[in-house]
Protein backbone atom coordinates (compact mmCIF):
# COMPACT_ATOMS: atom_id res chain seq x y z
CA UNK A 1 0.00 0.00 0.00
CA UNK A 2 1.41 3.37 -1.02
CA UNK A 3 0.71 6.23 1.37
CA UNK A 4 1.28 9.47 -0.50
CA UNK A 5 1.66 12.72 1.39
CA UNK A 6 -1.78 13.78 0.15
CA UNK A 7 -4.77 11.73 -0.93
CA UNK A 8 -5.95 8.24 -0.21
CA UNK A 9 -3.68 5.18 0.04
CA UNK A 10 -3.09 3.38 -3.27
CA UNK A 11 -2.76 -0.39 -3.66
CA UNK A 12 0.39 -1.12 -5.67
CA UNK A 13 1.81 -4.25 -7.26
CA UNK A 14 5.17 -5.09 -8.86
CA UNK A 15 5.43 -4.35 -12.58
CA UNK A 16 4.76 -6.92 -15.29
CA UNK A 17 3.28 -9.54 -12.98
CA UNK A 18 6.47 -10.02 -10.95
CA UNK A 19 6.13 -11.48 -7.48
CA UNK A 20 8.54 -8.98 -5.92
CA UNK A 21 9.19 -5.26 -6.21
CA UNK A 22 12.56 -4.32 -7.60
CA UNK A 23 14.71 -1.86 -5.69
CA UNK A 24 14.31 0.63 -8.56
CA UNK A 25 10.51 0.35 -8.41
CA UNK A 26 10.47 1.07 -4.68
CA UNK A 27 12.85 4.02 -5.11
CA UNK A 28 10.54 5.42 -7.78
CA UNK A 29 7.49 5.15 -5.51
CA UNK A 30 9.18 6.86 -2.57
CA UNK A 31 11.35 9.24 -4.57
CA UNK A 32 14.77 8.43 -3.19
CA UNK A 33 17.01 6.15 -1.19
CA UNK A 34 15.28 3.30 0.62
CA UNK A 35 14.92 3.11 4.37
CA UNK A 36 13.06 0.39 6.26
CA UNK A 37 11.14 0.33 9.54
CA UNK A 38 10.04 -3.09 10.76
CA UNK A 39 6.53 -3.32 12.19
CA UNK A 40 4.85 -6.27 13.89
CA UNK A 41 2.83 -7.11 10.79
CA UNK A 42 5.00 -5.73 8.02
CA UNK A 43 7.62 -3.27 6.90
CA UNK A 44 7.49 0.44 6.13
CA UNK A 45 9.58 1.44 3.13
CA UNK A 46 10.51 5.10 3.48
CA UNK A 47 12.63 7.75 1.79
CA UNK A 48 15.71 7.58 4.00
CA UNK A 49 16.58 11.21 3.14
CA UNK A 50 12.99 12.52 3.23
CA UNK A 51 13.43 14.92 6.14
CA UNK A 52 16.83 16.20 4.91
CA UNK A 53 15.33 16.81 1.46
CA UNK A 54 12.57 18.90 3.03
CA UNK A 55 9.78 16.57 1.95
CA UNK A 56 6.44 17.18 3.69
CA UNK A 57 5.56 15.05 6.69
CA UNK A 58 3.34 12.09 5.85
CA UNK A 59 0.58 12.35 8.47
CA UNK A 60 -1.28 9.19 7.44
CA UNK A 61 1.76 6.92 7.47
CA UNK A 62 3.09 8.64 10.58
CA UNK A 63 0.21 7.44 12.75
CA UNK A 64 2.49 4.65 13.99
CA UNK A 65 4.49 7.06 16.15
CA UNK A 66 7.24 7.91 13.67
CA UNK A 67 7.80 11.24 11.93
CA UNK A 68 7.86 10.11 8.28
CA UNK A 69 8.51 12.38 5.32
CA UNK A 70 7.42 11.90 1.71
CA UNK A 71 5.72 8.84 0.28
CA UNK A 72 5.69 5.65 2.37
CA UNK A 73 4.98 2.06 1.34
CA UNK A 74 3.59 -0.52 3.76
CA UNK A 75 4.48 -4.09 2.82
CA UNK A 76 2.82 -6.86 4.85
CA UNK A 77 5.15 -9.65 5.92
CA UNK A 78 4.17 -13.30 5.96
CA UNK A 79 4.75 -14.09 9.63
CA UNK A 80 5.56 -17.72 8.84
CA UNK A 81 8.63 -16.60 6.88
CA UNK A 82 9.11 -13.14 8.47
CA UNK A 83 10.88 -11.89 5.35
CA UNK A 84 10.51 -9.10 2.83
CA UNK A 85 11.88 -9.92 -0.61
CA UNK A 86 13.26 -7.14 -2.79
CA UNK A 87 15.26 -7.80 -5.91
CA UNK A 88 18.26 -5.55 -6.52
CA UNK A 89 18.38 -5.63 -10.32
Amino acid sequence: MLYKVTGDPIAIKPLEGAEEFSKAELETFIGGYLGFIKQGNGMLVINDDGEALGLPQNEMAGKNGYALFGNVIFVPIDNSENTLNITTH
